[in-house]
């Protein structure tokens, strides 16, 4: 099982196995107000995922920076959900890669227009379009990290090995 993670509290999860996909939208908690990626809600699905599905193998992170001309309160706390995510997976054990947005969207032949994301997804998991869940334009989290998933699956392994990507064991040995 793969698992693909568009980060963000609009960001999903999707679980990629046999070629199948599932997607859950990011567990998110308000606080004071604010929308936040909840470590514990996270944590929770991961685990449930793994005991339910399949353990998981691997998962691929969207290795993203802030938003050039957002505020430094927002950016802060993008920051802050990103590092959730990385806390909750390696407490969890998981192994994980982190990989740039132009790099799995070049290897996949999409464009950085969420709607073609949308698309893209829908072309490679034509079932779970049926479905729906990429039909809304706010979906296009879901499609990420399905994508991501895809992506991972066809050419992650590849990627880490020429170092083309981060996984967790180069983040860890510097």
């Amino acid at each position: 099982m793969i698992v693909g993670i568009d980060p963000g509290v609009v960001g999903a999860i999707a679980v990629l196995i046999d070629g199948t996909v599932s997607v859950v939208d990011m567990p998110v908690v308000e606080v004071r107000g604010k929308r936040h990626v909840d470590p514990h809600g996270l944590s929770a699905e991961l685990f449930r995922l793994g005991q339910v599905m399949a353990p998981i193998e691997h998962a691929v992170v969207e290795h993203v920076q802030g938003v050039q001309g957002a505020g430094s309160t927002s950016s802060f706390s993008f920051g802050r959900g990103f590092g959730v995510i990385e806390g909750v997976l390696a407490g969890l054990g998981v192994p994980y890669t982190l990989v740039r947005p132009q790099v799995w969207t070049r290897d996949l032949g999409v464009s950085r227009d969420k709607g073609e994301h949308r698309r893209a997804a829908m072309r490679v998991f034509p079932q779970s379009a049926r479905m729906g869940l990429f039909a809304r334009v706010k979906d296009d989290g879901r499609a990420d990290a399905a994508l991501l998933a895809h992506w991972y699956a066809r050419h992650g392994v590849r990627k880490s090995l020429e170092n083309k990507v981060e996984t967790n064991a180069t983040i860890k040995n510097g």
